[in-house]
């Protein structure tokens, strides 16, 4: 694997539980790692756990005002706080390039073989995905690209996300970056829908391809990380700190789920990104 990428897991009250770590090692991953935690986290059963080259540690009163929790209730997410500095900490360990990954990862999968026929085999070799990432990163000029998730493909081989390889103006959970294209991402909760809502508007390109997958634990069903805030707040609260960064193109609706339904949120990209218009409307 190559030494200017890195993998950058953020971590809230799991010491000795972070499933990505194994599921890294299981999946061919060669390449660094380190574990992103805050001055509000006792630090010292990581450095028992993992070791101190293995844990960066920030102080989260440094950057509090430099972010946008676009609410006032005192919920010091570390999710938000570690994605906008991601970028100033992988440029200061020395890299060019690098992944958020959650610390909840159980499987990686591709959805698409080498004839580009649609399947669900296991990656077997995270790195030669990471080398791809990185190269459509500079060859396209997106700000970021990740995977898809188990849920994007519900239908199987009928899902519309499964004809074909292609790309969705979204982005979640696997961000592969390069410092020198940062990311800006609001909100207490829902940081990650709100980033590539608001970053698309200004014309920035943040992409979900679904040549590969990554599958995790259940959202709400472990302890630590943001569960207290989902469980406390519900899927309202999350789903309209979106409805915030972009009233003109994001509603509030109805998830249907197999056994239950939600409220989540709705992107009409209609209105919520620029468009290219044709070479033909050019004025000389």
């Amino acid at each position: 694997m190559r030494d200017d990428f890195c993998i950058l897991i953020p971590s809230f009250n799991r010491a000795g539980n972070i499933p990505t770590l194994k599921t890294l090692e299981r999946f061919g991953y060669n390449g660094d790692w380190v574990i992103v935690i805050d001055n509000e986290e006792d630090i010292e059963p990581y450095y028992n756990e993992y070791g101190e080259d293995k844990v960066y540690y920030f102080d989260k009163e440094e950057v509090i005002d430099k972010i946008d929790r676009i609410d006032n209730f005192d919920d010091r997410n570390a999710n938000m706080y570690f994605r906008n500095i991601s970028f100033e900490i992988a440029e200061e360990l020395g890299y060019t390039y690098f992944a958020m990954f959650d610390d909840d990862y159980q499987s990686f999968q591709w959805r698409f073989d080498e004839n580009f026929d649609y399947c669900y085999n296991p990656l077997e070799d995270l790195d030669s995905y990471i080398e791809g990432a990185i190269k459509y990163l500079e060859e396209s000029g997106v700000h970021t690209v990740c995977m898809a998730q188990g849920g994007d493909f519900i239908g199987g081989s009928e899902a519309s996300f499964s004809q074909k390889v292609k790309t969705k103006r979204k982005a979640m959970n696997t961000f592969i970056c390069k410092v020198d294209r940062p990311i800006e991402f609001k909100g207490t909760i829902n940081e990650d829908v709100n980033a590539y809502v608001r970053e698309g508007q200004l014309g920035k390109v943040l992409l979900t391809v679904n040549f590969a997958s990554v599958d995790q634990e259940g959202t709400q069903q472990k302890e630590g990380g943001l569960t207290g805030i989902y469980l406390e707040r519900g899927t309202y609260v999350k789903s309209f700190y979106t409805v915030i960064i972009s009233p003109s193109a994001v509603s509030l609706g109805l998830l249907r789920g197999q056994t239950a339904s939600r409220i989540h949120h709705k992107i009409n990209w209609r209105y919520a990104v620029p468009k290219i218009l044709p070479e033909k409307y050019k004025k000389d």
